[in-house]
């Protein structure tokens, strides 16, 4: 049983990091095909007269001009459509990762918001390809990223809040702390919430991330405490 549970982190260990390989390959992938479909779409469909038209191409020449005044909305599609693939892949890395160091509702929660302000600069690069203005790309690009900050404004201020506890560590596993008049031992530190347990273990506290960082905490010391008579 010994070797079973050292062999299995292990495992797991590798798995996660050939998954955030496959994904990394993935998008790498998705960008090149984009490059490839954007300047194949440019060499068929970019030529505008019958005479640019190079020999080889002469016999598909009506649907090549009839095809050209829509090639903006080719690119429009590919970009979205493979842009759209690299955001779901990007944002699966953003999960495999997470994992590493959470648990999956808060990995989860940062694929969600990774996923969206992807969407965002995908709905700008979308708008560039048509030509507008640089200033209206940036307003649709801008306007994506609000709508995500403020969709996303509580669950960042937790996560944040729970990098800070994760790196400083103002508390250990197992110590007695008082917070928000919530009283009980250091369980689990994750990202979107502090876990207590009761000191009758009978429930389970959980406290944002972001109040914890805003309260004071009273620790117990053990050691330190009166003998009960």
């Amino acid at each position: 049983m010994a070797i079973r549970t050292k062999v299995k982190p292990l495992k797991d260990v590798g798995e996660k990091i050939q998954s955030l390989r496959r994904g990394s390959l993935k998008t790498v992938f998705y960008i090149v095909v984009l490059a490839i479909s954007l300047s194949i779409a440019n060499f068929i469909f970019g030529w505008t007269s019958l005479e640019e038209i190079p020999a080889f191409l002469r016999p598909y020449s009506v649907a090549i001009l009839l095809i050209n005044p829509y090639l903006v909305y080719i690119h429009a599609a590919l970009v979205f459509i493979i842009g759209y693939l690299v955001v779901n892949a990007v944002s699966g890395l953003a999960y495999t990762y997470m994992r590493k160091i959470t648990d999956h509702p808060t990995a989860a929660t940062i694929r969600t918001i990774v996923r969206i302000a992807g969407v965002a600069v995908l709905l700008s690069l979308t708008a560039s390809v048509f030509n507008v203005n640089p200033s209206a790309a940036l307003t649709v690009g801008s306007f994506g990223g609000l709508v995500a900050g403020f969709a996303t404004q509580t669950i960042l201020s937790n996560v944040v809040a729970g990098v800070f506890l994760l790196l400083s560590r103002p508390f250990r596993y197992g110590d007695l702390i008082t917070i928000s008049g919530q009283t009980g031992s250091v369980k689990e530190i994750k990202l979107m919430h502090l876990v207590l347990e009761t000191e009758d273990g009978a429930k389970e506290i959980l406290i944002p991330s972001g109040i914890v960082v805003t309260q004071i905490i009273l620790k117990t010391n053990p050691a330190k405490q009166p003998e009960k008579t």
